[in-house]
Formats: structure tokens, sequence, C-alpha cells
């Protein structure tokens, strides 16, 4: 009787450990959503790629995390080399581009097959110039507005 129940016994700590990591996979780091709206002249902008790059000094960089805008433009991060939806916690750097929905993602060498960007994105849209520093609890208010008539001046990048 007594090898009988240390065999349940090993048998029953067998499965907790495998059921443990089962729910393990896919761990990986604590994200938290973020969500958030483009608008630039007064209205949604539709594909923009939003790409949230690690701003923190620290040994453990945050991989980047990224969204596309909706009509509405509106957005979703999610960590870009797990497709895990959110973000890490902390601060960013944010790049906003459009992207042509109909343009082929690697063209032709020389020639130019996306459209011209609907919206007037300031450069310092896409400078680094723009930060935001995730909270612990996520945020569904990541909003960047843009008027392009009050922000005609190229941005300065380096030094």
């Amino acid at each position: 009787m007594t090898a009988l129940l240390k065999n349940a016994r090993a048998a029953l700590s067998a499965t907790a450990i495998l059921v443990i990591a089962a729910l393990c996979v896919g761990c990986g780091p604590r994200t938290v959503g973020v969500s958030g709206k483009i608008i630039v002249d007064g209205e949604p902008a539709e594909n923009i790629r939003v790409v949230f790059q690690s701003a923190s000094g620290g040994m453990e960089v945050s991989p980047p995390a990224i969204g596309l805008t909706d009509k509405n433009g509106e957005y979703s991060l999610s960590l870009a080399e797990k497709k895990k939806k959110g973000a890490i916690p902390g601060p960013y750097v944010v790049f906003l581009t459009w992207r042509d929905p109909d343009a082929d993602e690697n063209p032709i060498e020389g020639e130019t097959v996306a459209k011209e960007s609907p919206y007037k994105l300031p450069p310092r849209a896409n400078s680094g110039e723009l930060k935001f520093d995730v909270p612990e609890d996520g945020t569904k208010e990541a909003n960047f507005e843009f008027d392009s008539s009050a922000e005609t001046a190229p941005a300065v990048i380096g030094i």
C-alpha cells in the first residue's frame, strides 16, 4: 500500500508540473493593454503605423510594441516579436508613419508603388520626439493629435 501511495503522489506531482508548464507556455513578459487614437487636422487618421520603442536605458530593454490605426484613428498595441497584446510598462519613444494599404511590402528597387500620405504628419511624428510612459495598469488614452497648420517647421534631428 505504501508503494501504491508513493506512485500516486509521484503521478500527481508530475501532473501538477505538466499543468503549470502548460499554463506558462508563451508567458514571457507581463504586458498591459495600450490603445489610443491618432488625430490629424481634426480628423481620425487611418493606416498610421504606431511603434512604441523602449526608452529605458537599463540592461533589459522592452521589445517594441506596434499597432495600426483603423478608420476611426484607433489602435491597440501588441509586442512585435511575440504578437502578445499590449506593451510592457515603462518609458517609450513613439514613431508614427502612414502605411499605404495598397503598396507592396517589398517594392522593386527604383519603383515607387506607395501613394502619398493623405495626412500631413509633422516631422516630429517620426523623429523620436514623441514620448509616452506606459503605466503599470495600462491605458486607453495613448492619444496623439496634430495640427499641420501649426507644425510646419521641420524637426531638428541630432545635434
